[in-house]
């Protein structure tokens, strides 16, 4: 067996997100879709979009802004302070801030210089992904042609990702993986494991954020959706990841082009 990893600092921030800190507590990162909060300008943290550093800072601000002792909160009460306060990430956000660090850590640039926003074509526009990139990138900039290429699934590695585009019973979300970890017999992957973000009916209202999960490839041949997805213990129908996975009109293994 050959396990291939996500960079060190890349891996560090995967558990950063798995472990945000509220006082005494760790908790996963919420998520947070600025659809849903209807938030279209301001900080990162409540747009989806913020790095733990981002997170810790607004955390330490609305505790001192409300007057709550972070190192009195219960875990759950931890997770509850996030929710309850709009700070989280989503999909892309989340991705974004790990393959930035990859992508640093491989050509010594950030991942913004690689990326290019097609529909923009208005100079403002321009200016705005220039200066908030990480806000402006969404799965669909993620899987454009011009910043990505289609990966076959004998050829994966980690820091490739998975898009679902128009998933759901309406056709209307869309999501995405990263792969940080793979697991490779005789050359032939056997594993792969990837982090997320993403709500699932039976999280409730305050257990959903961040979490991951692995894809067992029982034939490299055969499509993504015909091998065995894991996560939480839930398998097919159970595993809510892989039935959205099903639900995708497009479904793909993607690698950045740097």
């Amino acid at each position: 067996m050959k396990i291939n990893r996500l960079s060190k600092s890349a891996m560090t921030i995967i558990h950063d997100y798995l472990h945000i800190a509220v006082g005494k507590q760790y908790v996963s990162c919420p998520y947070l879709n600025n659809k849903t909060t209807k938030v279209r300008a301001g900080l990162r943290v409540h747009l989806g979009k913020g790095s733990t550093e981002d997170i810790r800072k607004e955390v330490e601000i609305l505790a001192r802004k409300t007057h709550t002792n972070l190192n009195n909160l219960k875990k759950d009460e931890a997770k509850k302070f996030l929710v309850d306060n709009n700070i989280g990430i989503d999909c892309s956000g989340l991705v974004y801030h790990i393959l930035n660090e990859e992508v640093l850590k491989n050509t010594g640039k950030p991942l913004k210089k690689f990326l290019s926003f097609p529909k923009n074509t208005h100079l403002f526009r321009k200016l705005i992904t220039q200066f908030r990139t990480v806000e402006n990138t969404n799965v669909v900039i993620f899987s454009d042609n011009n910043n990505s290429e289609v990966i076959p699934l004998q050829a994966v590695q980690p820091g490739d990702y998975i898009t679902m585009l128009n998933t759901g019973k309406q056709k209307n979300f869309d999501h995405i993986l990263i792969i940080h970890q793979v697991v490779h017999e005789d050359s032939t992957p056997k594993e792969l494991h990837y982090t997320h973000s993403l709500t699932w009916k039976k999280d409730g209202k305050y257990n959903h954020g961040v979490k991951q999960g692995i894809i067992t490839i029982t034939d490299p041949e055969k499509s993504i959706l015909n091998q065995i997805w894991t996560e939480k213990e839930s398998t097919d129908q159970e595993n809510e990841t892989f039935v959205r996975a099903k639900s995708a009109e497009m479904l793909e293994i993607r690698r950045i082009k740097t």
